[in-house]
């Protein structure tokens, strides 16, 4: 139902600022079209791409890829959804928007507006993306919810009621039941978080370390756009 996933979109009132703490995490930068009149970039580290719009909007948001997208906004009606936006004027880029359960936003545009870069994995100095993690209110409702747009379960936890990561076309999605107001995360996994530490420092990105014994080995980054960067070893 919801295509192919395109970019976590991000709002930034700053986007050299952005783009710049991007390259000092190793992302680079793919190709862009003319499609948006505001400023606009994309960083990608061959698995993920972040869109960054110097543009305000609900951030950050899931944006997705539909071909023929003003026909097929009836499906999505039919299926019980409200849309937050709708774009589909003759003079117009046609996208659309709503939320899910837990007011995370999707959107769903008719073309892509990059070209993606043919890299290898893990050019970013991060590690391995695992997935864009949030917080939601009931794991069951949120997991019926993404299963509805067509996410495949992938993995639980023990009680299959704190966590579950569903995958579809591009993006692996988290859901953690917590307090849906905290930061969503980008999580990666990197084969020894202790030896980042160093060039993260030279690089002046700042970190906190957390050693808790349950997630030792845990990095956590700030970025300049309301989303929180976890690194961790891999198990």
């Amino acid at each position: 139902m919801l295509g192919d996933f395109l970019e976590i979109s991000i709002s930034t009132p700053e986007i050299l600022a952005s783009v710049e703490f991007y390259e000092r995490l190793g992302f680079r930068h793919a190709p862009v079209g003319e499609t948006w009149q505001h400023p606009y970039a994309v960083m990608t580290d061959g698995r993920i791409a972040l869109g960054l719009h110097q543009y305000i909007f609900p951030s950050p948001a899931l944006t997705f890829v539909v071909p023929e997208l003003r026909s097929k906004l009836g499906g999505f009606t039919e299926a019980g959804i409200e849309f937050a936006f709708c774009k589909t004027a003759d003079d117009e880029f046609n996208e659309a928007g709503f939320t899910d359960p837990d007011q995370q936003m999707l959107t769903l545009l008719e073309a892509r507006t990059y070209s993606p870069l043919r890299t290898g994995l893990g050019d970013s100095i991060c590690g391995y993306f695992l997935e864009y993690r949030m917080g939601v209110r009931d794991c069951r409702i949120s997991r019926d919810f993404w299963e509805r747009m067509g996410l495949v379960t992938a993995s639980t936890s023990p009680d299959r009621v704190t966590y579950v990561q569903l995958a579809r076309s591009g993006l692996n999605l988290g859901l953690q039941q917590r307090r849906p107001t905290s930061a969503p995360q980008l999580v990666f996994i990197h084969e020894q978080s202790e030896s980042l530490l160093p060039l993260l420092e030279a690089r002046g990105i700042a970190f906190s370390r957390d050693t808790d014994h349950d997630t030792a080995g845990l990095i956590r980054i700030d970025t300049p756009n309301g989303l929180e960067l976890l690194i961790r070893d891999r198990e």
